[in-house]
């Protein structure tokens, strides 16, 4: 059922993009190219509306057949539906400036780790090593530093779409072979 959830999520997605694309086009909302761009070529703003529907629908699909806790559920949409707001205010023209996105990225790193009431102990040969505020810190600075290293990498064509696709290959073959 999970292999099942997530085709379902995967042509959700690509089929919700290919309409925002077509939208896009057909309102002339396209990302101009300028000398601080990395891709060359105007490309269709809004695709990322898309993937997040697709996204949350997955989740929610395995919340619902209880193969995601609830805790995790929220941990992963709440700061993501944020995540996703900058980035869509910021297609907007309206959060331009990086210091904004930046403290918003760091709003919802922390919302994260909080949900989820810190990092776990980390397994270390037979023993459970507790970082405690240490690795809290650690945590959110990793993934504030993702966050923004897929954004920078978003400009170059094509680039942020492979690394999605390959990231989430991996980590649900991970997945299966965990549960």
């Amino acid at each position: 059922m999970k292999f099942l959830i997530l085709v379902a999520t995967i042509t959700i997605s690509f089929g919700l993009t290919h309409l925002v694309r077509k939208s896009a086009i057909k309102r002339n909302k396209f990302d101009i190219p300028n000398e601080r761009s990395s891709h060359k070529n105007p490309t269709p703003r809004g695709g990322g509306i898309a993937v997040v529907v697709a996204f949350i629908f997955g989740l929610l699909a395995l919340l619902l057949r209880s193969d995601l806790d609830t805790e995790s559920f929220y941990a992963i949409v709440l700061p993501g539906i944020l995540v996703a707001a900058i980035g869509y205010l910021d297609d907007l023209g309206r959060v331009t400036a990086a210091r904004l996105r930046l403290i918003g990225h760091f709003v919802a790193a922390v919302l994260a780790i909080y949900i989820l009431g810190g990092l776990p102990p980390m397994p270390l040969f037979t023993e459970a090593l507790s970082l405690g505020v240490f690795g809290n810190i650690i945590a959110v600075l990793f993934l504030v530093w993702m966050l923004n290293l897929f954004n920078f990498m978003d400009g170059i064509d094509s680039i942020t779409g492979i690394e999605a696709l390959t990231s989430c290959l991996v980590l649900t073959i991970f997945l299966f072979n965990i549960s």
